[in-house]
């Protein structure tokens, strides 16, 4: 079955992490899966679905520095999203994703995601192993530990992702690293790891050349083809998936979700 290719770079936190539920929830049996790439219109940290606000959010550091914040339809932790290239896929548990548990999903699509970082130069990425230290890290930031199947490079994490799936479709997002900007990332968290710089791998500090949002979706979209064997074309949104955004992106907006938790 062909892939639908969504580009959508430069839109509000709230309205990104808006699309990326319409697409999950209006996914029917049978719809084409969606890989979908996007940047974020200015820093925005999102936090994972039951992360606590209050005690991961430096709320005055955040305001002050014009940081937006979002809560994801995803678990995980928190996220700066600033310098990089955010991916997306949703799809139906079914065809290539058929039978396969949360796991067996995160590591087919690691695959591509490893694959593409291959295209781009980066020869000693990998996919992680499971591991006990990121098991029992609490720390709340994403990037300073590394789960299974995440893709790193000379032992340190490049790409962060998370899932949120059902019985019949999964939506998962996550962050591929281009840059670091070290007074944000450590300000915007209550508790930041002092030493997450030396626990990442942003991909223009390892490359010659800066990778630009067009060659790096098209990087990747072209790894996803490769591992998936199917084609994958540009595509916009769906009127189902539009019906939803509106009502999603005031959810998204609200205090309510984004500081009271979703408990």
């Amino acid at each position: 079955m062909k892939w639908r290719l969504l580009l959508q770079p430069g839109l509000p936190g709230y309205r990104q992490m808006a699309i990326d539920e319409a697409l999950y929830l209006s996914l029917e049996l049978h719809s084409s899966p969606v890989l979908r790439f996007y940047t974020w219109e200015t820093p925005t940290l999102s936090l994972g679905y039951s992360q606590d606000y209050k005690s991961v959010v430096s709320e005055a550091f955040c305001v002050h520095n014009n940081i937006c914040v979002v809560r994801r339809p995803t678990g995980g932790r928190a996220v700066l999203h600033q310098y990089e290239i955010t991916y997306a896929v949703a799809a139906p548990l079914e065809d290539d994703f058929k039978n396969l548990s949360l796991r067996e999903t995160y590591q087919l699509i690691s695959r591509a995601l490893n694959q593409a970082l291959q295209h781009l130069g980066i020869s000693e990425s990998s996919i992680s192993l499971d591991s006990p230290v990121s098991r029992g890290n609490q720390n709340p930031q994403c990037f300073v530990i590394t789960s299974p199947y995440e893709i790193t490079y000379n032992a340190r994490k490049a790409v962060g992702s998370a899932q949120r799936r059902s019985r019949d479709r999964f939506l998962q997002h996550g962050s591929i690293l281009l840059d670091f900007d070290p007074y944000l990332q450590h300000g915007c968290i209550l508790h930041p790891d002092p030493e997450i710089e030396n626990k990442i791998a942003p991909l223009n500090r390892r490359l010659a050349y800066p990778v630009s949002f067009q060659e790096g979706s098209a990087a990747f979209t072209q790894a996803f083809q490769e591992v998936f064997q199917t084609e994958i074309e540009n595509s916009t949104m769906l009127p189902r998936e539009l019906n939803l955004l509106e009502e999603l992106e005031r959810k998204y907006r609200s205090d309510e979700w984004t500081k009271s938790g979703c408990r």
